[in-house]
């Protein structure tokens, strides 16, 4: 029993529900009292738009476009580098001795010649003391025989005098002169070392810390400090060896570091390395940058972005009119407000754009938003990309005025006295 009375209330409910979804397609509920109104009010925005209820026809559907441009494409391949110097040195003592005077401050910037420590040179200058007392002793003693061998050759025109005192006095004055020259090469290897004493910048550039003291003795090869030319540096790094043939001293490198945000250096290639390495198969490439800032310094990482190709007049679209479907790669051009299916090949991506290298012209209308929305040969309403949607038709304002309750066919309501009859 209890099965049956179950089967019989399903049986009811279904039959019950199928007749409110014919009486709802039929409209039919729409003339019934009471409820018929609020039906009837919910068809007429449906009937004022133009659309039907479920399953009715609707309208075409609005699509925003673009036209294909054209614009600058740039095939880049990046990499990491470390900067050094465009100059740079450590700076040694030549000779040994002891430090006279310091002339710089650490981190300071010195200028081509200047003086950067004085070694003690007093022993110098006394050794070029001694080889100028020489050359002038010599001098004079030459000219002392010079004088004696003028009378010897005058005594010998005359008669009185004889060959033999001209020539002895002739090798006198010679081996003089060879005294003299050779006293003037001590002098001039005494002040030679005497300038060894004093070191100076060989360029301009900026100093970085001293390793040693006033008054330190130091040895040849020791460290005093490193000098480095800022004004321009080197960027090393490495590329893929397939790029070979497309590498020329002069390509744009952009650069950026952690140190720096949003900050890019721009440099050129300066250096391609002949030799390729075997073990990492790629390119050594060295490329200069301006640095008057000194912002870089030496031994930085940066990222690098080589620019290795440059279009001017690349055919670009934006990334949302591209549909990947498998391989292939779809947009939708629209002509005529109807809708064509076209099959692109794309090459670079590049700040939101796409590189189409063939299936698209400058000057073509494609559609960028609103296509999961079209299929080819349907009729869209178009709209520039970006623009506002037109304004929608206001509906009418509602009345402030109640409607009676004859016209939604409710019963009249039940006054108080009403109330006071029946009880």
């Amino acid at each position: 029993m209890r099965v049956s009375r179950q089967l019989a209330v399903i049986a009811v409910l279904g039959a019950a529900g199928y007749g409110g979804w014919y009486a709802y397609q039929g409209g039919h509920l729409a003339k019934a009292p009471v409820i018929g109104a609020y039906f009837a009010k919910a068809e007429e925005p449906a009937a004022r738009s133009g659309r039907g209820g479920r399953g009715g026809p609707s309208g075409p559907p609005t699509v925003e476009v673009s036209t294909v441009k054209t614009g600058r494409i740039v095939d880049s391949r990046e990499s990491v580098g470390t900067v050094r110097a465009y100059e740079s040195i450590t700076v040694t003592a030549k000779v040994a001795g002891v430090i006279g005077e310091i002339g710089f401050e650490e981190g300071q910037k010195v200028k081509a010649g200047d003086m950067l420590v004085q070694l003690d040179a007093a022993e110098r200058k006394a050794e070029i003391e001694q080889t100028t007392a020489e050359a002038s002793r010599a001098v004079a003693l030459r000219n002392e025989v010079q004088i004696k061998l003028e009378r010897a050759q005058a005594l010998n025109r005359t008669g009185a005098g004889t060959g033999a005192q001209v020539d002895d006095l002739t090798a006198q004055v010679k081996s003089l002169e060879g005294s003299i020259a050779s006293a003037q090469a001590q002098r001039k290897a005494a002040e030679a070392r005497l300038e060894d004493l004093t070191i100076r910048a060989p360029f301009a550039g900026r100093v970085g810390t001293r390793s040693v003291s006033l008054g330190a003795y130091i040895s040849p090869g020791t460290r005093i400090t490193s000098l480095d030319d800022l004004s321009r540096v080197r960027l090393d790094f490495a590329v893929p060896e397939n790029l070979l043939g497309r590498l020329n001293p002069g390509q744009v490198v952009n650069a950026t570091s952690p140190a720096y945000k949003g900050r890019v250096f721009k440099g050129t290639v300066s250096t391609i390395d002949p030799r390729v390495d075997q073990t990492t198969r790629t390119v050594r490439l060295t490329a200069e940058f301006d640095n008057p800032d000194e912002a870089l310094k030496p031994g930085m990482f940066l990222a690098v972005a080589l620019e290795v190709t440059t279009k001017d007049d690349a055919v670009i679209v934006p990334e949302e009119a591209v549909v990947s479907e498998g391989l292939r790669q779809l947009v939708y051009p629209v002509k005529d407000n109807k809708i064509e299916r076209r099959v692109i090949t794309i090459g670079q991506r590049q700040g939101g754009n796409v590189e189409v290298l063939d299936g698209l012209k400058a000057g073509e209308t494609i559609v960028v938003l609103g296509v999961q929305r079209v299929r080819p040969g349907i009729e869209v309403i178009a709209r520039p990309l970006g623009s506002p949607p037109p304004a929608a038709a206001q509906p009418p304002a509602a009345t402030k005025e109640q409607p009676s309750r004859s016209s939604l066919n409710l019963p009249p309501a039940i006054t108080s006295a009403a109330a006071a009859e029946r009880n």
